[in-house]
């Protein structure tokens, strides 16, 4: 598999038979400078000025604000100009990575995670338009090679592409936690500090709407991890959550089976995509999670 550039000159992995995993979006170097240079409806125009000034507000709160920050952007698209929205989501993010700088960690340190196929994509999107991610903390993830904070860390990334995919944009996306194998060794790992973060992330940093979160191959040992996971899940995203085990005709109801590899009880004849191809695809984005993590609270967030 290799990355490859579509007809809108976009970065692709070819999976071959007519199938490629895309984000929809120009690499970071060209996005920047149509950004840049674009120019803005008088709505979305006045809704970054008084953006602006909340920023402007916020004492310790390093942000430029202006149509050349994709975050700021993408947070005033997803929510159609409504100031109010885009800020408090933006600025929960940013404190939550004040309290938690670990997991904010360059794409380079936690490219592995993606070479390893541990987080994927999904060639098709559902019939609603949802993006499926797939996520394996299954026996494919060795703690001892990659540990809990830099699989969270991965997953965060992960979360900030998918943000750059218009299709999730539209119409958010679907996670599919597969966790085959998963045992004590794993679970060990999770602590109540990092599992308030991972639903965190869910839940509270991102504008793209999680449509579902669908676990599968799950047994006694992953229902032990639950137990400890659910409490720090909202009454919205436990209403979310599905528990499939091996029952293919439950995920079916869920996910269409024309999107979903034939391992999942699907009818999707394309491969896998390869960790290695997906991790050079993401390369091309490196730019957009440098520009996030630039930014954010030098300091207490509720200093006068």
């Amino acid at each position: 598999m290799a990355v490859k550039f579509n007809e809108s000159n976009h970065p692709c992995v070819d999976l071959l038979g007519g199938y490629s995993i895309c984000l929809n979006r120009a690499a970071y170097d060209e996005d920047k400078l149509m950004r840049r240079h674009g120019e803005l409806p008088e709505e979305t125009a006045k809704a970054l000025a008084e953006f602006r000034q909340r920023a402007k507000a916020k004492r310790n709160l390093n942000l430029v604000v202006d149509q050349g920050n994709w975050t700021v952007m993408l947070y005033l698209h997803c929510y159609e100009n409504d100031v109010n929205r885009a800020f408090a989501l933006m600025d929960y993010g940013y404190r939550l990575l004040q309290k938690e700088p670990q997991y904010a960690v360059p794409y380079a340190q936690i490219k592995h995670v993606f070479e390893e196929g541990l987080i994927r994509y999904l060639p098709k999107c559902d019939d609603d338009g949802s993006v499926i991610c797939v996520v394996e903390m299954s026996h494919r993830w060795n703690p001892s090679k990659i540990s809990l904070p830099e699989f969270i860390a991965a997953i965060r990334i992960g979360g900030l592409a998918t943000m750059l995919n218009p299709d999730a944009q539209r119409n958010g996306c679907k996670v599919l936690f597969d966790v085959d194998g998963i045992s004590m060794s794993h679970i060990s790992h999770f602590t109540p500090h990092s599992s308030n973060f991972l639903f965190d992330l869910i839940e509270k940093c991102t504008p793209i709407v999680t449509n579902g979160m669908h676990t599968v191959n799950n047994g006694m040992m992953y229902n032990v991890l639950f137990a400890i996971l659910k409490p720090f899940m909202s009454k919205e995203l436990r209403g979310k959550t599905y528990m499939h085990g091996k029952n293919w005709n439950s995920l079916t109801k869920h996910i269409s089976p024309k999107c979903l590899p034939p391992k999942y009880g699907g009818t999707l004849e394309a491969p896998d995509c390869d960790g290695m191809a997906l991790a050079k695809l993401l390369q091309h984005y490196e730019g957009y999670f440098l520009e996030y993590n630039s930014f954010g609270y030098t300091g207490n967030p509720d200093a006068k």
